[in-house]
């Protein structure tokens, strides 16, 4: 493997600005809720923020894939609201990196959490995946 830290920087932050609309309300799986920004569109988001941070800079056949997320929802928002998310990379150690996430929109924080990323070789992963697939009978 690589040092980690050849590549990426405690403290790198990465926002995302979005408006909430009907496509981010789509894992409530409730009528009742329909209206508000879900916790799944949040963690979706915040994949992107994450993987903006380190994927792009790691070197060539190296990703990031999602081991730990740990997520506070602290204030609903409603459906055209703007949000802004944020990730800022706290740590790394060995091949693990760790974020801390917050959200907020124009009344103040809605969400903050932790999220801890593994960085591994894509071949790897895959070949792994493909093993993991044929003892079960199953296709990639």
């Amino acid at each position: 493997m690589f040092e980690l830290r050849d590549y990426l920087n405690t403290g790198e932050s990465y926002e995302i600005n979005k408006t909430v609309d009907v496509e981010d309300t789509v894992g409530n799986q409730s009528v009742y809720l329909n209206q508000l920004l879900s916790t799944s569109a949040c963690v979706d988001i915040f994949v992107g923020a994450c993987t903006e941070i380190a994927d792009r800079k790691l070197p060539e056949g190296f990703i990031t894939v999602g081991f730990n997320i740990d997520i506070t929802h602290l204030a609903p928002t409603l459906l055209g609201t703007s949000v802004t998310f944020s990730a800022r990379l706290r740590n790394i150690s060995g091949n693990r990196l760790y974020f801390d996430l917050s959200a907020r929109d124009n009344l103040g924080k809605i969400l903050e959490g932790t999220f801890e990323r593994v960085v591994v070789s894509r071949i790897a992963l895959m070949d792994k995946a493909s093993e993991r697939a044929g003892k079960k009978g199953d296709t990639l």
